[in-house]
């Protein structure tokens, strides 16, 4: 169970997630937040944690194999519901870390 959380996006921006969950969903299931919600296959499954610097990031709970990440894409979620503002600690959007890259492309894009 969880809570729904809408994908926030640039639609001018185009897709910098590599196709990451938040390119394909309008929403996602955050499983570790109390709410009535189980993910679907039209929301599916993250979770919210701690990221750098005292932030908060959202990651999905299935990663490709033999990739590196998850890295933030430029998307965001968001909720109304106060159960999110609590459990992420702040009112506002969470960045979504959904860009999963091979090392061959995580190198190439690094230097």
């Amino acid at each position: 169970m969880g809570l729904i959380v809408s994908v926030l996006r640039d639609s001018d921006l185009g897709d910098c997630t590599a196709g990451g969950i938040s390119s394909k969903f309008n929403k996602l299931t955050v499983i570790n937040v109390p709410g009535p919600f189980d993910p679907t296959p039209d929301a599916p499954a993250a979770v919210l944690e701690n990221g750098p610097l005292g932030s908060m990031k959202i990651v999905p709970v299935f990663k490709p194999e033999g990739t590196i990440g998850p890295m933030f894409g430029g998307n965001y979620a968001a909720s109304s519901d106060s159960r999110f503002r609590k459990a992420a600690g702040f009112y506002g959007a969470v960045a979504i870390h959904d860009r999963f890259e091979s090392q061959e492309m995580y190198e190439l894009l690094s230097y």
